[in-house]
């Protein structure tokens, strides 16, 4: 499908989150302001496949289990935000595993609370009410032909097979998390990168062919959503109507770069949320994070061979000449 047969969907998602965030603005709550809820619809509402080999019944259950245990782990863990990072990651990882699903968002609806010190257990119910709105807007998009159905199979792989991806996974994580978590600088190591760099890490994500592009629409996503927060907080504009715009120059990069990469919308987003700390501190550490982590991702783990890449890259060519044809 091209840009303009997926119009509707990306209208209807822009609306979703620029009503969630007039829902913040009305109401002060900023517990409501969840960020994946970008990333999901980018992967539920507007990519004709969903991007996630997940069913609806696991993908409700993965993100508010994941919500609920981040607010646990601020009420009963007295560790540091490094500790408490990792044991969510890890719980992340063996939850998806049991479920035989994959449904990486759910990594930051644990960390994000984690690393904001969230409390709150209005942050868990918005989380499910979210979700459960856009699990019901993706079944009326499959019912009038907007996007194909979800194609679920339960991932079938041997216990060892599991410990060894997610043990490579969490060990990295740790390392790298460990300098931004313990000098007080979380922008390098936000959850919608950690996202991006446990998905880029699966052998078979063609995106990891392309790192630059990758990176680029991480970085891009991360000064979009700092120019909108900079409106908000030294321009008083609207929080919906910056946060409009925002999703406008977004859906542009995702289209200009070829890359419709979920965790860019999160990240985008989560500009919005996280503390103030100047015009261009939330960019710059978003975009040095994202090199940082797909750097790690794309050569620390195995990849494509050689021969599937070409093969990649073939198509590749031929897909985006088809769409400039049809532009034509």
């Amino acid at each position: 499908m091209t840009f303009r047969d997926r119009w509707l969907p990306i209208l209807l998602a822009g609306t979703f989150i620029v009503c969630m965030c007039a829902v913040v603005a009305a109401t002060g709550c900023d517990e409501i302001l969840f960020p994946e809820t970008c990333a999901i619809l980018c992967g539920t509402w507007m990519q004709p496949r969903q991007a996630w080999n997940v069913d609806r019944p696991r993908m409700m259950l993965l993100m508010s289990s994941g919500a609920i245990v981040g607010v646990l782990l601020n009420l009963y863990v007295p560790l540091p935000i490094w500790w408490r990072a990792i044991m969510g990651y890890a719980f992340a990882a063996v939850i998806m595993c049991s479920l035989g699903a994959d449904m990486t968002p759910m990594l930051s609806a644990v960390i994000l609370p984690v690393l904001l010190g969230t409390t709150s257990w209005i942050y868990p119910l918005a989380v499910i009410a979210l979700v459960g709105l856009i699990e019901v807007g993706q079944m009326l998009l499959e019912k009038y032909g907007l996007r194909e159905p979800i194609d679920y199979h339960v991932f079938r792989r041997t216990p060892r097979q599991m410990l060894v991806s997610w043990t490579g996974r969490l060990g990295v994580f740790a390392l790298l998390s460990a300098p931004a978590y313990f000098t007080g600088n979380p922008f390098f190591a936000v959850p919608p990168l950690l996202v991006a760099y446990t998905e880029l890490t699966r052998p078979d994500m063609t995106l990891r062919l392309r790192p630059f592009r990758g990176w680029a629409t991480l970085a891009l996503a991360g000064c979009i959503g700092q120019l909108g927060r900079c409106a908000v907080q030294l321009g008083g504009v609207p929080l919906p109507l910056a946060v409009a715009a925002c999703f406008v120059g977004l859906v542009f990069a995702w289209d200009s770069l070829h890359v419709w990469m979920p965790p860019a919308g999160a990240a985008m987003l989560l500009a919005f949320l996280v503390p103030f700390a100047g015009p261009f501190t939330y960019a710059i550490e978003v975009a040095v994070g994202a090199a940082i982590w797909v750097a790690a991702a794309t050569l620390l783990f195995p990849g494509i061979r050689p021969p599937r890449l070409e093969a990649f890259l073939r198509h590749e060519g031929a897909r985006e000449g088809d769409a400039s044809a049809e532009a034509e």
